[in-house]
């Protein structure tokens, strides 16, 4: 299963988030990671934002 949120929004610079220690990042990263699954962010100051979570479809399975 992949879901993937898109923006044309102000963007950010992602690596600078995640020093910053903010938890909402952090927490949608740990949150697919405890799904088996992974968080793709990408984003540029000026370029919006595309954050991506996809988890394998075994997972899913076994957990629902």
């Amino acid at each position: 299963m992949v879901i993937i949120v898109e923006d044309d929004g102000i963007g950010f610079n992602y690596e600078a988030a995640l020093q910053s220690r903010r938890l909402g990042l952090l927490g949608m990263r740990e949150r697919a990671e405890m799904l088996g699954g992974r968080l793709t962010v990408e984003s540029a100051p000026g370029q919006g934002t595309t954050i991506q979570v996809e988890v394998f479809e075994e997972r899913v399975k076994d957990e629902g």
